[in-house]
């Protein structure tokens, strides 16, 4: 009875939303424990999707699902996998398609090994939200992530993804964005690598990073962590850049076309093979270079000097991150009066010492546990 009252909803809810355009009643979901696999998560997408959206849990305890083909997202939908669950494309698939009308979330999950496959692995054309999700180990001839719409990333990490590409489809590794806007804070892009531009993020609109660490990609041309181009005004603020690699502009790059302007402020830019900056770039002050080609900047705080970063770890946080060390040049660079965000890449509270630090991560700041477990 309970099967058949479950199919009948699925029914109305499908009924609804393509009779009247608009759906009758918003419908959550719940994978498993005895549907833990595609063909489950499938059916309760579905059903949430013709409902108009709701939130799609799981009761499969730790789990891997395993993807063969791309999900469209039409609705208001939020998929969180409590940090349990991963969707696995075994380089044979993509995940999802976020349709122009949509308004999606996807929250605490891991999407490994996507691919093009019909779809690039993560296509955005209306509004997309990842929240603590790893999106990794992605092999494609073109990006792994592609917005066309509006992107917001928080708290989340991309590592090891690869585009293959060496022609136009070759900019972005792990994302290319052309459409509104992106928006990436809190997160870290570890180990991406592009044919053409963009080892991490290739952007030809509107973009803004905070509190962010990009370290270790790579790209074939220009902008080892990022490239930017196209229009619309851009800002970088208390980011680290350590460890990229291009043949020109090693961390960033902006080609300064059309109308383009990108601001960086407060940031560390070190060891990046090919330069630390290139381009078209303009300083709010406060940034660190160090280990490459000078970056030219002259306001205030602007200058060269050894940030001592640790390596990659987890230093508390959802995501990981570069330290600075003992003696580094970042440490309390920035005046009280000028210290802008109010915490770093990890939560923990600006600033910890005689003033914010330069980069993602404040030394010896205390985090903010209530918020670190994601269920406040």
């Amino acid at each position: 009875m309970a099967t058949i009252l479950r199919a009948t909803i699925r029914c109305l809810a499908w009924f609804a939303a393509l009779a009247f355009g608009a759906p009758a009643f918003a419908l959550d979901g719940v994978v498993g424990p005895a549907n833990c696999d595609e063909a489950g998560f499938n059916g309760v997408l579905a059903a949430v999707n013709a409902s108009g959206g709701g939130t799609i849990t799981f009761d499969c305890g730790t789990a891997t699902i395993p993807f063969t083909a791309y999900k469209p997202i039409g609705g208001a939908v939020t998929i969180d996998g409590r940090g349990t669950i991963t969707f696995d494309g075994a380089n044979t698939s993509a995940f999802f398609q976020v349709f122009f009308s949509a308004n999606a979330t996807l929250r605490r999950l891991t999407l490994r090994r996507g691919t093009f496959a019909a779809a690039h692995a993560l296509e955005n054309f209306g509004a997309l939200r990842l929240e603590r999700v790893q999106v990794q180990d992605s092999l494609s001839a073109g990006p792994t992530v592609v917005n066309h719409g509006t992107l917001t990333v928080i708290e989340s990490m991309f590592r090891g993804n690869a585009n293959t590409a060496t022609g136009l489809d070759g900019d972005g590794g792990a994302i290319a964005h052309d459409g509104e806007y992106l928006y990436i804070d809190a997160s870290t892009f570890a180990a991406n690598s592009a044919g053409r531009h963009g080892g991490a993020v290739f952007s030809s609109n509107v973009l803004t990073i905070e509190n962010s660490t990009f370290t270790g990609n790579q790209a074939g041309s220009g902008g080892g962590a990022v490239y930017q181009t196209g229009s619309g005004n851009s800002a970088i603020l208390q980011a680290t850049f350590a460890d990229n690699a291009a043949v020109f502009g090693g961390a960033i790059y902006n080609d300064g076309s059309a109308s383009s302007t990108l601001n960086i402020r407060a940031s560390i830019m070190a060891g990046n093979s090919g330069g630390n900056c290139d381009g078209v770039l303009t300083s709010g002050g406060d940034n660190l270079w160090f280990a490459g080609t000078n970056c030219p900047f002259s306001a205030t705080g602007d200058g060269p000097g050894n940030p001592v970063l640790g390596t990659l770890a987890s230093n508390g946080g959802p995501t990981q991150t570069r330290m600075p060390g003992t003696g580094s040049a970042a440490i309390d660079r920035i005046s009280p009066a000028r210290c802008i965000l109010s915490m770093d890449q990890r939560g923990a509270r600006r600033p910890a010492g005689a003033g914010c630090d330069s980069g993602a991560v404040e030394a010896g700041a205390v985090i903010d546990t209530i918020f670190q477990d994601g269920f406040e």
